[in-house]
């Protein structure tokens, strides 16, 4: 099942005290563990799950969003990056790191309710567009 509720937590500030001491390559490798993390609990995995189990909640997921037409541009353009038009391969794009904090919000709005706000779109515009 996908999480709707998951708040990821990976590219917060918050996460590393003022009296933290680790350099910049420490929170990288930090930041990364918690993205790890975050996706297993946005599509509620285990360690153990299968690649099998991602792939089904996230083809789930995506066969419930595809014909929202507000996110096709977006979705077309992360496609466009690995050189093909698969709109499901852009769907996919939205769980990288540089997206997914974002991306779940959209998609978790619009699981929950039908419906991307204009400003959650506006957000992800924003960083699949800069």
């Amino acid at each position: 099942m996908y999480n709707t509720n998951y708040e990821c937590r990976y590219h917060k500030d918050d996460v590393f005290l003022e009296t933290d001491e680790v350099n910049e390559q420490e929170k990288d490798l930090i930041r990364d563990v918690l993205y790890r993390e975050d996706l297993m609990n946005i599509f509620d995995m285990e360690e153990d799950d299968t690649f099998d189990l991602f792939t089904n909640v996230i083809t789930d997921v995506y066969q419930k969003i595809k014909n929202y037409k507000p996110l096709h541009h977006c979705l077309k353009k992360l496609a466009s990056e690995l050189f093909t038009e698969d709109m499901a391969t852009g769907f996919c794009i939205l769980y990288s790191y540089h997206y997914m904090y974002t991306s779940h919000v959209c998609i978790s709005e619009y699981l929950d309710k039908g419906f991307i706000s204009e400003e959650n779109i506006k957000l992800l515009e924003n960083l699949v567009f800069k």
